[in-house]
């Protein structure tokens, strides 16, 4: 390779350094503002939860849901995965109506009755806790269109 080649070869990497650098600054730029964006929507998300009440209970309290004729027991933490799920309006501190509870005795917990198919919500209780789902695809078919009645995303 010639001097004068070597010199282009140079002057081309120099140039796409300075591009590099550049991108490198509109990229953090673009950070800074996503960044900003996301402090701002958790500000007015958390603004929003508090002018709806959205308070729940503690998550260690316990609820009993009687699915289909089969009780289930877990804890408010694992119903309110998904926050802005039918399951987790189970867990707020005062329930919109329709729903309607009963408090267990001596301040134990809350309980449910939930009209829907009980070996069906097994696996989504499952999930919830664990955040795995079932590999059979019929069951994950039915899993589906039960996770849109709970409004689970």
């Amino acid at each position: 390779m010639s001097a004068p080649d070597i010199s282009r070869l140079w002057d081309r990497l120099d140039a796409e350094e300075k591009q590099m650098l550049l991108e490198r600054r509109r990229l953090q730029d673009i950070w800074l503002k996503i960044s900003q964006m996301h402090r701002e929507n958790e500000e007015a998300r958390e603004a929003m939860e508090k002018e709806a009440n959205m308070t729940f209970v503690p998550g260690d309290t316990r609820i009993v849901l009687n699915v289909g004729g089969q009780l289930f027991e877990t804890t408010a933490e694992t119903l309110c995965q998904d926050r802005y799920s039918l399951l987790a309006a189970l867990c707020l501190r005062r329930p919109a109506p329709p729903v309607q509870h009963r408090e267990l005795p001596e301040g134990r917990g809350r309980a449910f009755f939930i009209d829907r198919d009980w070996w069906v919500f097994n696996p989504i209780l499952h999930f919830l806790r664990t955040g795995v789902l079932p590999s059979d695809m019929q069951l994950l078919e039915e899993l589906y269109a039960e996770a849109s009645f709970y409004r689970l995303h």
